[in-house]
């Protein structure tokens, strides 16, 4: 293997990363993924590519990560920066579309984590694009020793180990929940502070004189200061509007029944669950309503509130049957629905408005067996405890082999040389 000039190994470790971090990005969210592909399918007329969007969800970050991690590595270097010209050009060519026409708002390259313009799409994927051409053109030129059968064998079974990594983090997500969340409504987040309120507030003013100095003083109402009737006496009140300061991000959640507006009652419960549907009309999978119906009978044994939100239409007693209880059933909006949970059918925890957790309904624990004599607020730390270890000795192994076989790779090209 041939020693790289300095700028060629900064553009191969920039387009790397790049497509590293653009896959996972991806990746981690295929439901977010599939959602912005069918914005793409509507926009051009391809409607009927919908059908397959979430398995391009996963396969599309995969070919990305697979491609930064053979650049990165330097596996299959000519065919990797081969295909990684295709695809910028390809990527380029869709900029250009969006910028012109604007079908589609952003183009969800970084997922939900970076929001970009069209415009600035557009000039990331020229920079990208003219980098690539580099590195394939230098990679075309270049002269390769003929690969021996052994490091084939490596290379490829690198491939495989690249490509079963990056497929498996989507799939993973996809059946489960987003690895990270980059979604405004993450765990932890205060639902009730982050929403939009009155754009102003009224601000009353006393003024009184002091009886010794004969200074006049502004006090507030929460000031008792100017109690002291000995010392102030009374002048005038000033009332004046002011702007008030409005939350950074504001979140569009809002649960309606037939009455009206119930988001404020609702984020004010000490504990409150949330099934989530996404449609009612359909008949939920044995193991999902088992487990629904698991959760709604813990709520109401221990007096938790419980509700139903869906954006399908509500039924005529504004209830649904889980089990022998029937809760409240809310109407949200489509769209915050998706964006508050990514899944067709899950469950949402919500302690005094802050979002404590959120479960894909095959992921829902066992409330009632398990943690009958916990509250939902020590159940959710206990578990977080829990997963955080696995991913982290998940992640330490996986990294571990995959930089281990990469560096196995690179010494026995060395030895070619």
């Amino acid at each position: 293997m041939k020693r790289q000039p300095a700028v060629i190994s900064l553009i191969r470790w920039i387009i790397a990363l790049t497509f590293i971090f653009s896959g996972f990005i991806k990746a981690v969210d295929p439901w977010g993924t599939a959602i912005k592909l069918g914005e793409y399918f509507s926009a051009f007329g391809m409607a009927w590519l919908s059908g397959i969007r979430y398995f391009i969800g996963i396969l599309l970050p995969m070919i990305e990560m697979v491609l930064g991690l053979c650049l990165l590595f330097r596996i299959r270097e000519r065919a990797a920066a081969c295909w990684t010209f295709v695809l910028m050009t390809f990527f380029t060519l869709l900029s250009l579309i969006l910028v012109i026409w604007n079908p589609v708002a952003d183009c969800g390259c970084f997922g939900d984590f970076i929001k970009l313009s069209n415009g600035q799409t557009f000039i990331k994927n020229i920079i990208l694009l003219a980098l690539t051409t580099l590195l394939w053109r230098y990679t075309h030129k270049e002269s390769y020793r003929q690969h021996d059968k052994y490091l084939g064998m490596e290379e490829w079974s690198m491939i495989l180990l690249f490509s079963l990594f990056s497929a498996g983090i989507g799939c993973y997500s996809m059946r489960h929940l987003p690895i990270f969340d980059f979604l405004p409504y993450h765990r932890g987040v205060d639902i009730s502070q982050q929403m939009p309120g009155d754009e102003s507030e009224t601000i009353t003013t006393l003024i009184y004189k002091d009886r010794t100095t004969g200074k006049e003083h502004q006090f507030a109402l929460t000031d008792t200061t100017w109690y002291d009737s000995l010392r102030w006496e009374y002048i005038d009140t000033h009332i004046t509007e002011r702007k008030k300061a409005q939350p950074e991000t504001t979140l569009d959640f809002a649960l309606f029944d037939s009455t009206g507006n119930r988001t404020a009652e609702l984020l004010a419960e000490r504990d409150l669950f949330i099934i989530t549907l996404t449609d009612t009309e359909q008949s939920l999978p044995e193991v999902c309503r088992k487990r629904l119906e698991e959760v709604a009978s813990y709520a109401a044994q221990n007096e938790y509130k419980i509700v139903c939100a869906t954006p399908s239409t509500l039924p005529a007693d504004g209830r649904i049957a889980f089990g022998a209880a029937r809760i409240p059933a809310y109407n949200i909006d489509g769209t915050t629905l998706k964006t508050l949970i990514r899944a067709k059918n899950g469950l949402v925890l919500l302690h005094e408005g802050v979002l404590l957790d959120k479960w894909n309904c095959r992921d829902i624990p066992a409330f009632e067996d398990k943690y009958s004599a916990r509250t939902p607020l020590e159940v959710v730390i206990e578990q977080d405890d829990r997963c955080q270890k696995s991913w982290a000795l998940g992640v330490m192994i996986t990294g571990v082999l995959l930089v281990g076989t990469a560096y196995s790779i690179y010494r026995k090209k060395r030895h070619l040389r």
